[in-house]
């Protein structure tokens, strides 16, 4: 790549990026966090799957709450029962989380197994599908790698319930993180060719 003369902005794309061209320091240091973040998680992977299905427990904890005091709240609602009923479900599913934390992990692992195996499956039969007008062999792997992953995780499960979800989660926020360092290194050489 030529150095010496770095791409500019056009009009355009200044408008559709806005602040960020004057901030993008803190979208590098955000990124920055994130790998950070997904470092450690990788590091320790039953720690981050424990705290990510308690979060989710709390969540869900606080959300009934939320869905309970609001069908209380709305005399005549003719929903009311129902509203009632999903908030004590949520209700009872952040006690269940924070009860049994690894029982949870071992149903968020096999429902994550599933997912990996169902949207592989699609992205493949797509992929066949569209094979015929090319550039299909990416969507394809993608698709395989998805199935063999879902089919790992399931055949390690229940142990593969300690570590997967906090594996995948550190993945995410690794993949995010150095998304959002390249991303705020273009803008900023962007930006600075328009100087």
């Amino acid at each position: 790549m030529n150095d010496q003369n770095p791409p500019q902005l056009s009009d355009l794309q200044k408008k559709i990026l806005g602040d960020v061209v004057k901030n993008s320091g803190k979208l590098i240091w955000i990124g920055a966090l994130l790998v950070l973040c997904g470092s450690l998680g990788l590091l320790a992977e039953v720690a981050f799957s424990i705290a990510t299905v308690t979060i989710l427990g709390s969540i869900a904890f606080i959300a009934g709450l939320f869905m309970a005091f609001h069908a209380f709240q709305s005399k005549g609602w003719k929903s009311f029962l129902i509203q009632t009923l999903f908030g004590v479900l949520y209700i009872a599913l952040g006690i269940f989380v924070w009860v049994s934390p690894l029982v949870a992990l071992q149903g968020l692992t096999i429902w994550i197994a599933a997912l990996l195996l169902v949207t592989g499956a699609m992205r493949l039969i797509s992929a066949i599908q569209h094979w015929s007008i090319g550039n299909a062999f990416w969507p394809a792997l993608s698709g395989a790698l998805s199935i063999v992953l879902g089919i790992l995780i399931m055949n390690n499960w229940p142990s593969s319930s300690t570590w997967v979800p906090g594996m995948l989660l550190a993945i995410e926020l690794l993949l995010q993180g150095w998304s959002l360092v390249f991303i705020g290194l273009a803008i900023r050489k962007a930006s600075n060719g328009n100087k």
